[in-house]
């Protein structure tokens, strides 16, 4: 491993360890208002969460929950709440005949309703006293009181009452409970306890199938998200109305607890009833099941019923809520379905999951322990996937595994029925990708900066872009790599520069080289360097080039035919014309960013680029424009080459084959084309030392080529000069030339 990056991946891993139990102290050891704004964004994720999982089709029973609503309708008809016991017992008894099973009262009647027969005695005692036996017989039987709780007494009836800790104020004793808790459950136990409560009045508390408390509590954002099956007070654990009302459905003669204590603290595990078995968490509190928005129960307006306006086979066999929807009294509660929900409906809610326990949703005690454990593989993940990785891989990682937690909660949720938190693996998500996206970026930005210092003189601005792109480290480093380099000269430019101004050879090169550098940056190269006239450039580096012997006698031979236009404009300005050497190989070269620690230059070494620079040397010697290695005439067989001569450069101690490229073999004619053959037969005939075959041909040639025939004149020449008795044995036809 590089040492250098030691110090890089221990700091990357340090910062996302920090994070990670950063988040999970968070999780652990929270408290006030933190822990208040943690559970409220929570919250906000579990409403999000309940509200788009809802069935567009709730699940229907056997059983019929329905609301009887006194409603701003029942008030207008029947005039205004709270109405006579006398009314209330009507009630009762139609909704008994239309088959109701169990009724349940979201309401709770605290005071006595007043006798008619006693306000007479008030105002006439005289009277009363002389008629004492029928005003007692009277009265008895207009008391609305007695009629209603008649009414109770004959039916399955479930009488809610609100539990407070005013205990100076109440009036009534508090009813029996139908919750059987054990003495040894009642240690330190978690409930919630009240001191008091309001509670109906006896005549109508005796008679009524059972009592339940309707308070509902909701979470510090005033929502109602869950929903506390029993209370405490004193010694005595009371049933909610929904429970109580379950308890009545399912004939079950008691409700039994479980608990289990833990560190001399009793925990509550569930409670049971008619073999119903219900899991709690330990304050004896179950997630409220949402059947869908206010209004997903049947709703029938009390005085409809009172009317007798609703058929009998709509209510036969189910269980009925009366409360109300009127905003006038103040029954309507935030939860996450409604901002302005009926309080009975919760209620009904409450009941609905009660007799279908597969409806509730659990929130488990190792909830909090799989959140750690969620967040430590998360912690670990997402820091080990960010490592050296570009700012918009993170964001695509981030992604993926905010989206795999997000999906695997929502399973957990509509599959399992587990609710398991979400905001704390998010926050954790936020965190980590939020500090590494910064630090990507600021890297990303350095790296964007060097990478234009390096290279924006020396290649095209798409392949600096490219190189920004790249996620690899900066390619500054010295590596080994098959290259092609050009290096191109300007024929004679030491005496065309003596008869310029300083200005005039500044605007001829400039021109010069910027059309030059043009067309390499067209054909994918990169500049090297500019020394006076002479311009070296390279391809398949700092970018991978494939066909770079391709781009590279492609752009030679492109520079070729731009020196017509280049040479155009300087006749324009009364300058004089320009012809250029180009000289190509392609070989292992030895490529990066080089230099002292003054100033570096990202560069091409080796004896392949020294040969690159013999073989532009050369075209001089032989009259022609551009000439290439056979390394490099190989990679191009789309192209028509030449062969030049074999030569042993100065500093070599082996023969190099020289090319001179012509044109694209599609472009050529039969002329040119059947020149090139014969050319390439009477060099043949030269390496095999057929004289006077390859003699005759060159002289054909040098009279008849359609290209330089100088190449000709130069074979003819040795032929002529060569001596075959000192001639040896081991020739190889290789010219050796003495000068660079």
């Amino acid at each position: 491993m590089n040492s250098s990056l030691i110090p890089k991946i221990y700091r990357h891993f340090f910062i996302g360890v920090t994070i990670t139990l950063l988040v999970a102290a968070i999780e652990l050891f929270s408290t006030g208002a933190i822990a208040q704004l943690l559970n409220r964004v929570e919250g906000i994720l579990y409403d999000s969460r309940l509200v788009l999982t809802l069935p567009t089709t709730p699940q229907q029973f056997d059983e019929t929950v329905v609301i009887i609503d006194i409603d701003d309708k029942s008030m207008a008809e029947q005039g205004r709440f709270p109405w006579s016991r006398s009314k209330m017992a009507e009630l009762v008894s139609k909704l008994t005949e239309a088959g109701v099973i169990v009724i349940a009262f979201d309401i709770f009647f605290s005071e006595p309703e007043i006798n008619p027969v006693s306000q007479i005695e008030s105002e006439f005692p005289n009277f009363i006293n002389s008629n004492k036996l029928t005003i007692n017989e009277v009265k008895k039987k207009i008391d609305a009181d007695s009629k209603f709780a008649n009414v109770l007494s004959n039916n399955d009836t479930v009488l809610g009452f609100l539990l407070n800790n005013e205990t100076h104020q109440q009036i009534n004793p508090l009813p029996s409970s139908s919750v059987d808790w054990m003495l040894d459950d009642q240690k330190n136990s978690q409930f919630i306890e009240f001191s008091g409560a309001a509670v109906n009045i006896p005549t109508l508390q005796n008679k009524a199938s059972g009592n339940g408390f309707i308070n509902a509590h909701s979470e510090n954002d005033g929502f109602i998200r869950k929903a506390s099956l029993v209370h405490k007070v004193g010694n005595t654990l009371y049933p909610s109305l929904a429970l109580e009302a379950a308890r009545l459905y399912t004939l079950a003669d008691k409700i039994e607890t479980r608990s289990h204590i833990l560190n001399n603290i009793t925990l509550f595990d569930g409670i049971k009833f008619n073999d119903q078995w219900i899991q709690t968490d330990e304050y004896g509190k179950i997630l409220i099941p949402y059947k869908g928005p206010a209004g997903s129960f049947t709703y029938y307006s009390a005085t409809d019923i009172l009317k007798n306006k609703i058929g009998e086979s709509e209510l036969e066999g189910s269980v009925a809520f009366i409360g109300t929807s009127a905003i006038g009294l103040a029954d309507l509660r935030a939860t996450p379905v409604g901002l302005q929900y009926p309080g009975v409906e919760v209620h009904a809610n409450i009941f609905r999951g009660l007799i279908h326990p597969e409806l509730l949703p659990a929130q488990p005690s190792w909830s909090s322990g799989a959140t750690l454990l969620m967040i430590v593989v998360i912690g670990g993940l997402l820091t080990t996937l960010s490592y050296q990785k570009s700012a918009r891989h993170i964001v695509v990682v981030t992604l993926g595994i905010a989206v795999l937690v997000t999906l695997f909660n929502f399973y957990l949720w509509t599959i399992e029925k587990i609710s398991l938190p979400l905001f704390m693996p998010l926050l954790l998500i936020t965190l980590l990708s939020g500090y590494y996206i910064f630090v990507g970026s600021i890297a990303e930005m350095k790296h964007s900066r060097k990478i234009k210092s390096m290279f924006d003189q020396y290649v095209p601005p798409d392949h600096i872009n490219q190189l920004i792109n790249q996620s690899s480290d900066l390619p500054q480093q010295s590596v080994k790599r098959n290259m092609t380099v050009l290096f191109a000269d300007i024929r004679g430019f030491t005496s065309l520069s003596e008869n310029m101004s300083a200005h005039q050879l500044s605007e001829y090169l400039n021109e010069y080289l910027s059309a030059t550098t043009e067309i390499i940056f067209k054909h994918s190269g990169t500049i090297d360097k500019y020394v006076g006239d002479m311009i070296m450039a390279f391809w398949n580096a700092p970018l991978q080039d494939d066909d770079h012997a391709k781009h590279g006698v492609e752009a030679a031979m492109a520079m070729l035919k731009g020196l017509s236009s280049i040479n155009q404009a300087f006749l324009e300005k009364n300058l004089p014309a320009i012809s250029i050497g180009i000289g190509l190989n392609t070989a292992d070269m030895n490529v990066g960013d080089m230099g002292s620690k003054y100033r570096k230059a990202y560069t091409v070494l080796g004896d392949a680029v020294n040969l690159g620079s013999r073989v532009e040397s050369l075209t001089k010697f032989y009259e022609v424009a551009i000439l290439v290695t056979k390394e490099t005439m190989r990679a191009c067989p789309h192209i028509s080459f030449r062969l030049i001569d074999k030569v042993q450069v100065v500093g070599k101690t082996t023969a190099t084959e020289l090319f001179e490229p012509i044109d694209f073999t599609d472009s050529l004619n039969t002329t040119q084309l059947a020149e090139l053959s014969k050319s390439e037969v009477a060099m043949t005939h030269y390496y095999n030392k057929n004289w006077q075959q390859s003699l005759s041909l060159l002289i054909e040639l040098e009279s008849t080529s359609v290209f330089s025939s100088h190449i000709y004149t130069v074979f003819i020449k040795r032929i002529n000069e060569t001596n075959l008795k000192t001639l040896s044995k081991d020739w190889n036809g290789a010219f050796r030339h003495q000068t660079k």
